[in-house]
């Protein structure tokens, strides 16, 4: 997230280790004045999709192949992306969303306004929604959804949470705001600080999500699936399916084979990118959807430790690392290089990727200059992903050119999390940071790369966020940006890309993946969405 707070530090969004276990078929799966009025038709949320079907609702279960099983249902008690792609959005709604393309759309709320000094809004609640078990949607259950992220220190966003106060007044809950934000409303949509709950059913979320939403969770196989049924309460058009089935897998070839062979419709996203030719050879069965995501990922440094906290040494790896050849093999060669902590979908997006050009020369001449002549060795660790896998030794063998021995570290997600992210031990690591607008990070000493330049970027942070304009925004943001490269705080590789196949036929799927939800709201065997479903991002086949 790129908004700042003075609270500890924001926790990353990441899938969860892979446990699953090898099955006989050898795939895996788990189971007033001065304000300004933003409203919004109520159309492109109920509409839905058309078409012939659904006067003949589908009964058939969608089942999505995914790669990490979620380790637990409930979003607000852990950060994992894995919780978020099944239960966000699909069965926990928030007041705004994310659409598939990125923009922010009422759901919960209808519409909102706000102060002239953007220090408060107020949304008007949709009314006649009821959670799953029959509850009533009021403002309260809003007003109680946000006072609880107050109350409560360990939620995994409370960090980026610039929210004094939520008060129910009528129809509506008018929201404070400690200082004024411009990322405020992405925000609520795109993290769990946003999901509105069901004060009685708090205490059954890890394991019973109670929602607003189009699904309800039916059925869990630990490792293996996860079942959504239909939520027949749900105040829009219900998608036209019988459920859906996400399933999981941590072979990616077996994952493969699933849908070949008609085991599974859909996968969320291909682990390996090379693998888009067994699909596109068969055009008239299968659909390929390819896009960019909010994964940013990047060789991490740990700036605190030796020879890293001298900023030549980190200069020195940017020129050393060919990001090309790291796109080819770790990426398939689908994706862009960046150079900064942002990616295209940004509003603040500066393309810095060609600051530290490939220079092999100039990498030994900044080692020189550090004094580090002959080089030096350090540790590189690595999370058990196929990006990471893949463009670990190839990072080895372009910093071994300039002099510096590598050796590579294989750890397990558990350990990564408690040795890397949480614990500071580690010198080198490679990881996707996969949160949109994440780049309050960089204000935050103790978060776990600990840049010492962290507290004049909070410092620019809270002066852009102050700016008048959102053009005064987006130029403190850049100039953030071009800051950080320059210190070199770590090696941004590329963007991670989302490769999404399915059987033809299926249609609403999102097309992007800005996101953290797989959003299967407007899912359909046959027919058509709405050509503003099509415009927010829905796939048309």
């Amino acid at each position: 997230m790129y908004k700042y707070s003075s609270r500890s530090a924001l926790k990353i969004l990441l899938p969860l280790v892979l446990l699953a276990l090898v099955s006989s078929f050898s795939y895996m799966g788990a189971q007033s004045a001065g304000f300004r009025t933003a409203s919004f038709q109520k159309k492109s949320l109920s509409t839905g999709i058309t078409g012939h079907r659904l006067s003949q609702p589908s009964k058939k279960i969608l089942v999505v192949g995914s790669s990490v099983f979620p380790p637990t249902l409930d979003p607000t008690a852990n950060a994992a992306q894995a919780i978020d792609e099944v239960i966000d959005y699909n069965v926990l709604q928030h007041l705004v969303e994310l659409a598939p393309n990125g923009t922010v759309i009422p759901v919960l709320a209808t519409k909102w306004t706000t102060s002239a000094n953007g220090t408060v809004y107020t949304f008007t609640i949709r009314k006649n929604v009821h959670f799953s078990n029959g509850d009533l949607l009021t403002p309260h259950d809003v007003v109680f959804s946000i006072d609880r992220v107050l109350r409560d220190p360990s939620y995994p966003y409370r960090d980026i949470f610039d929210v004094k106060s939520a008060q129910a007044v009528g129809d509506k809950v008018v929201v404070s705001l400690v200082q004024k934000s411009w990322s405020f409303l992405f925000d609520m949509a795109a993290y769990s600080n946003g999901v509105i709950l069901d004060p009685s059913t708090v205490k059954t979320l890890a394991t019973h999500p109670i929602g607003t939403g189009p699904y309800v969770v039916t059925g869990e196989v630990n490792n293996y699936s996860i079942s959504l049924g239909l939520n027949h309460r749900y105040f829009g058009r219900l998608p036209n399916v019988g459920g859906v089935e996400f399933r999981y897998f941590t072979d990616p070839s077996a994952e493969d084979t699933a849908l070949l062979t008609g085991q599974i419709n859909v996968i969320d996203d291909l682990a390996t990118p090379s693998d888009i030719s067994l699909f596109s050879s068969a055009p008239k069965k299968y659909v390929l959807i390819s896009g960019l995501s909010n994964g940013k990922v990047q060789l991490t440094i740990n700036n605190a430790v030796r020879p890293f906290n001298n900023k030549l040494v980190r200069k020195a790896l940017e020129y050393a690392i060919n990001k090309k050849e790291v796109i080819n093999v770790a990426a398939g060669g689908k994706s862009i290089a960046i150079g900064s902590d942002s990616v295209p979908a940004d509003p603040y997006y500066t393309d810095l990727a060609n600051y530290y050009p490939y220079n092999v020369a100039k990498a030994k001449a900044l080692l020189n200059q550090a004094g580090y002549p002959n080089g030096f060795s350090t540790t590189l660790t690595l999370p058990p992903y196929y990006y990471a896998q893949l463009a670990g030794p190839i990072i080895q063998q372009e910093l071994a050119a300039v002099g510096i021995t590598v050796h590579i570290r294989q750890v397990s997600w558990p350990l990564w999390l408690s040795k890397v992210f949480y614990g500071g031990a580690f010198s080198l690591t490679i990881i996707d940071h996969a949160e949109a607008r994440d780049v309050a990070n960089y204000a935050n000493q103790k978060y776990y790369w600990h840049f010492a330049g962290s507290a004049a970027i909070a410092r620019q942070l809270t002066a852009a966020n102050a700016a008048p304009t959102k053009t005064g925004w987006i130029r403190g943001m850049r100039q953030i940006l071009r800051e950080i490269t320059a210190d070199a705080v770590n090696v941004w590789l590329y963007v991670l890309p989302v490769i999404e196949v399915h059987d033809k036929g299926i249609t609403g799927l999102p097309k992007y993946g800005y996101s953290e939800s797989f959003d299967l709201t407007h899912v359909s065997f046959g027919g058509k969405p709405t050509p503003g479903l099509i415009a927010q991002g829905y796939s048309a086949r």
